[in-house]
């Protein structure tokens, strides 16, 4: 059993609701590259975080896309980005998964969300138990259209489902986020 299915189970029991705490922006951005390539496009730093559980430091977070980006192209999956999370502790793909739906769950309506599931679940089955150093690379291309998802540099899964990349991205950059802490930091030099 995690730390957190323990302390989810514990908190439930007494009646009460599980707070998740996600950090914000730190001193973390010199540690990811200034700028990284996809397809041939130029992405730039455009914000950097830091997810936490509790007092916990989960893993850190990039967001690159192309320097004239703005917030709401990006969150409307318009143009090329890739967010990279650098694990900074073993966390299971269960503790993932959980975090993934209990965002959507908020995101989206009850039919909207069922209606999704299948390309959601598709994108999941190709995740792992990430251990700490580990690195997840979601990229979306709109150009050609391709949104890909890499572990350690392995790719695990690729689609061309623009719905698909709104949403998965939308974890970290929709209303309501995951973290409005992580989502400011993430887009914190957008306009």
């Amino acid at each position: 059993m995690t730390v957190r299915a323990a302390l989810t189970g514990l908190v439930q029991g007494l009646g009460l609701a599980v707070m998740i705490g996600w950090g914000g922006s730190s001193a973390l951005a010199a540690s990811f590259a200034a700028e990284k390539s996809l397809d041939g496009t130029e992405l730039v730093l455009q914000g950097a975080g830091t997810a936490s559980y509790m007092f916990w430091d989960v893993y850190d977070a990039a967001l690159y896309a192309p320097a004239n980006a703005s917030q709401d192209a990006i969150i409307n999956a318009e143009m090329p980005m890739s967010l990279l999370l650098e694990y900074r502790r073993d966390v299971d793909v269960a503790d993932i998964l959980e975090a993934t739906w209990a965002t959507l769950d908020k995101q989206y309506a009850v039919k909207a969300r069922e209606a999704i599931r299948p390309k959601i679940e598709a994108i999941q089955n190709a995740m792992t138990d990430a251990t700490d150093g580990d690195r997840y690379r979601l990229d979306w291309n709109p150009d050609v259209p391709r949104l890909s998802l890499s572990l350690n540099g392995d790719k695990r899964f690729e689609s061309d489902d623009v719905e698909l990349a709104r949403a998965y991205f939308g974890i970290w950059l929709a209303e309501p986020p995951l973290s409005e802490e992580l989502r400011a930091a993430l887009l914190s030099r957008t306009d």
